[in-house]
């Protein structure tokens, strides 16, 4: 063990430093508090920039994440001020902040966002139905359908919330709280009083934007998004909301423009395909009509289409028509 702490003395962060094992394992003098710990963040913070490889992955993400079926809403939020998110969790420093174990990247975890919103629901909604618990001591089916019980996930997905990267530095920042009593705070019987010595206690707060993304049926994945962006601007999420951390402006979310019958495909199953083919071909002429065919059949497959027992149908001879015109 001395060793290794001799091994960790010798060692200084790097702009390629990973934030988030370098806050956990590279303290080398555990038992120094105060000063000695806030000098193990500066040194992170004096190089931390954002990793190169984070930016291609949240690109793919990003991508991935906007096509999982059956709808996926996704918008940016911005912090106003500061947020930290996993402030008691278990760390070698006392205080912790939740980062992305594979890039030390700031990160809102989908349980803390799915956490908040059923919270906002059952204490800011009128309609009992989205009480966690009515007056008769049953839960609300709209909360339980959305966001489960002891015995189902619920209707929507609650995805991390992944810090959008822009300009070089990762935006982590130093705080402080200062317990002015710590003695009364931990119980012992001593009574506050204002000759305690007060004890700053450094910790790490974020900012910047962060993509919230939620996935289900459309009418309960908008419900979703709706709490959850009152809840982040009303209530705040993390820690020391209550002192205006956590805060957050969600942007209002930009719908793409795109022609009708591309939303109809995107929606188009196999159980759906022998009404809904002819009725979104006929309303379609030309290119367009042509286009909308070729994307109908990458939807559901040429194998699929071309199975026998469903070659010959109707709908997928006009499909097949409608592409070659």
């Amino acid at each position: 063990m001395n060793g290794r702490r001799a091994t960790l003395e010798s060692l200084t962060p790097a702009q390629g430093t990973h934030a988030g094992l370098w806050l956990d394992k590279g303290l080398a003098e555990l038992e120094e508090k105060g000063p000695a710990r806030q000098t193990h963040i500066d040194e992170l913070l004096a190089v931390a920039k954002v990793p190169e490889d984070y930016r291609r992955f949240f690109d793919r993400w990003r991508t991935a994440v906007e096509t999982l079926e059956p709808c996926t809403l996704v918008v940016e939020a911005s912090v106003l001020g500061r947020m930290v998110v996993g402030l008691g969790a278990e760390s070698i420093l006392e205080t912790s902040i939740t980062l992305h174990r594979t890039y030390g990247t700031p990160l809102i975890p989908g349980s803390a966002l799915k956490g908040l919103a059923a919270a906002a629901a059952h204490k800011h909604l009128a309609d009992s139905d989205w009480r966690k618990v009515k007056d008769d001591g049953t839960m609300g089916g709209s909360h339980r359908l959305l966001f489960g019980d002891t015995t189902s996930s619920g209707y929507v997905t609650f995805h991390d919330a992944l810090w959008i990267p822009e300009g070089e530095r990762l935006l982590l920042d130093l705080d402080v709280m200062t317990v002015h009593h710590p003695e009364y705070y931990q119980g012992q019987g001593v009574s506050p009083a204002d000759w305690d010595n007060p004890v700053p206690v450094a910790f790490l707060s974020t900012r910047g934007r962060f993509l919230l993304a939620v996935t289900g049926p459309e009418e309960w994945a908008n419900a979703a998004l709706e709490i959850l962006q009152a809840a982040l601007e009303q209530d705040g999420i993390g820690a020391k909301t209550a002192a205006g951390y956590g805060r957050m402006k969600v942007a209002p979310r930009v719908l793409p423009e795109r022609p009708g019958w591309e939303q109809d495909v995107a929606r188009l199953q196999p159980g759906t395909a022998t009404q809904e083919v002819p009725r979104i071909l006929a309303r379609l002429t030309g290119e367009e009509r042509r286009r909308a065919a070729l994307a109908m059949i990458e939807r559901l497959g040429r194998k699929y289409l071309r199975e026998k027992g469903r070659r010959d149908k109707d709908w997928v001879r006009l499909v097949f028509a409608a592409a070659e015109s």
